[in-house]
């Protein structure tokens, strides 16, 4: 290990976001009844909702949703030479991005509503986000989450169809739901400690399985990687395997279980990496499939804990780096200096002063994202300078393309540098924020797409693909509330795209679930039970009556027991989903086609 590598993994090992929480102790216990400090309002009766406040809107938390609207916000000091118009309440919305549904829909996106509760052992959640999916292809809808050490499957009326615990461990990310072997029913794969486990649409463990890499798996997804026509299950882990001088964070793993040729790609040699090459753990989802060139196969893209990103082809081979980058050869040589030029000597001449990005916790997208024909890395880091003695200068948007090339309008990321909360765990089991970017049309008038991510200051940002900020929502004032990541889809059939998530907490009763429309005006805000949810929601059909679901996989079960809970929206229509659950689809990819 090189000394700045021992220097990054001390400096991000300090916080408790490089392990995650264990287990509640006692002494968690006490200090959420205690209270986490002046964030925490007393009783839940007496919560108000910090975005609230910040937004213009004084509602209190109770079981009705919050309908009026806030407005977007554009403040100056969030944000360094980035710049968006006050955005008015009443603007004109955009133009359609997708096409509408039958009869045209409706421009008012009515509210969420309760329509049942999902229950199994009454555990925990951690990332596990939930998709509705068809497993068995026979018409009907199910809902897949984790909780805890269990894989649940529910039907659409809400019984637990089959639920699979693989270890001991915990299942940190959200369950891959895809076809791997070929048959007629879709898989399910999850990880728990160093475990990878595939589980038939019956429930039984696939043959092969379960298979093993390093603990903790904390992002797995899929991916054709072979050209075979199937996907492939790739892994990453929050400790590296070394050896031959090279390091790992990242396999994968055919549909029987065996090891894929060229994986783990580096100590193996089929990643040609030299020794710029710097690979760390990887933390939170942090993981991308898809084509990042002309060939027909997948790549992997893994940001780690450093200022490093490593992406490879489907054959396990690093992709060359461009010439501009002093004495690196491959991919996961860039370091990823906020100044371009910094970039490309690969080291700052003062390190106090210099800007870096760290991507503990970035779960990336692959896309086109200035529809040129080209494909480019979208991922969001959090910004320290390069001594790592100032780890709180926000978050940042770096795009760049498989060379390590930053387009003309992307020569410096899009910075949020207000700090609020967010790099670090709060304790109590509730972890830092995903640094998790999602990719969508959300304004066809603008050339391009547009990207939608959480800074560390309790705002949502959309940013369009020339770098310009489009808006920014206040979700809170308060640092113990986070959010998720976001989802886009159209709420009202009317072929424009709302923007969805949910935030969590260590105070009880304050968290909700938050509808925004595409200029970034709230829409909705429902009062979420408990300490909310830590992981993305998902919407699709559940009941396959025309109109979507939202499907809220809840961070603690409620009192009545329920661990999930689905909304159903009335006047909606599943016409435009363009990122509906977690990383995208039920492969977890993060691939914007």
């Amino acid at each position: 290990m090189t000394p700045r590598r021992r220097l990054a993994l001390a400096a991000v090992c300090a916080l408790a976001a490089c392990t995650g929480d264990g287990p509640a102790t006692s002494a968690d216990a006490a200090a959420e009844a205690a209270g986490d400090g002046p964030d925490d309002r007393g009783e839940a009766s007496d919560v108000r909702d910090e975005a609230s406040d910040d937004a213009g809107d004084d509602g209190g938390l109770d079981a009705a949703p919050d309908d009026r609207p806030a407005a977007p916000d554009a403040r100056a000091d969030a944000v360094t030479a980035d710049r968006a118009p006050e955005a008015a309440v009443d603007a004109p919305p955009p133009l359609p991005a997708c096409v509408p549904a039958t009869g045209g829909g409706s421009v008012t996106v009515r509210a969420p509503t309760l329509l049942r509760g999902l229950r199994d052992m009454g555990t925990e959640s951690w990332r596990g986000a939930p998709a509705v999916v068809d497993l068995d292809r026979d018409g009907a809808m199910e809902v897949v989450a984790a909780r805890e050490q269990r894989v649940v499957v529910w039907q659409a009326g809400g019984a637990v169809r089959w639920a699979a615990q693989p270890g001991t461990a915990r299942i940190w990310a959200p369950p891959v739901v895809g076809d791997f072997i070929g048959d007629a029913s879709l898989e399910v794969v999850v990880a728990a400690g160093d475990r990878v486990a595939m589980y038939t649409a019956a429930g039984a463990l696939a043959p092969g399985f379960p298979v093993r890499w390093r603990d903790e798996v904390r992002a797995v997804a899929g991916g054709d990687l072979d050209g075979d026509g199937r996907p492939e299950i790739v892994a990453t882990t929050t400790r590296t395997l070394a050896a031959g001088g090279r390091e790992d964070v990242i396999t994968a793993f055919r549909a029987n279980g065996s090891v894929l040729r060229g994986f783990p790609p580096n100590t193996t040699g089929a990643g040609r990496c030299d020794g710029a090459c710097d690979v760390a753990g990887a933390f939170d989802q942090n993981l991308a499939l898809g084509r990042l060139d002309d060939d027909p196969i997948a790549d992997v893209v893994a940001p780690t804990d450093n200022a490093y990103v490593s992406w490879h082809r489907g054959t396990g081979e690093a992709f060359p780096a461009a010439g501009i980058f002093r004495g690196v050869t491959r991919a996961p040589g860039v370091r990823w200096f906020t100044d371009y030029a910094l970039a490309q000597m690969g080291y700052a001449p003062n390190e106090a002063t210099a800007e870096q990005a760290h991507f503990t916790n970035s779960a990336p997208a692959i896309a086109d994202l200035d529809r040129d024909g080209r494909r480019e890395i979208v991922v969001v880091g959090s910004i320290q300078n390069a001594a790592q003695t100032d780890r709180q200068r926000g978050v940042g948007l770096f795009v760049f393309r498989p060379d390590g090339t930053r387009p003309p309008a992307w020569t410096a990321p899009f910075q949020a540098r207000t700090f609020l909360a967010g790099l670090a765990d709060l304790g109590g089991n509730i972890v830092g924020t995903t640094n998790e970017v999602t990719v969508a049309d959300l304004d066809p008038a603008a050339p391009g797409l547009e990207t939608v991510f959480a800074g560390f200051d309790g705002r949502m940002y959309c940013v369009g693909a020339d770098r310009s900020m489009r808006w920014s929502f206040p979700f809170t004032t308060a640092r113990n509330q986070l959010p998720t990541g976001a989802l886009a889809a159209d709420l009202s059939g009317d072929g424009r795209p709302e923007v969805i998530f949910a935030t969590y907490a260590t105070a009880a009763n304050t968290s909700a679930l938050f509808v925004l429309s595409a200029a970034g005006a709230m829409l909705h805000r429902v009062a979420l039970p408990g300490r909310g949810a830590m992981a993305t929601p998902a919407l699709g059909d559940l009941d396959r009556n025309g109109s979507l679901e939202i499907v809220v996989n809840l961070k603690d079960p409620t009192p009545a027991g329920d661990e999930a809970l689905v909304f159903t929206v009335p006047g909606s229509s599943p016409n435009c989903l363009p990122w509906p659950t977690a990383r995208r689809s039920p492969l977890r990819d993060g691939d914007v086609p």
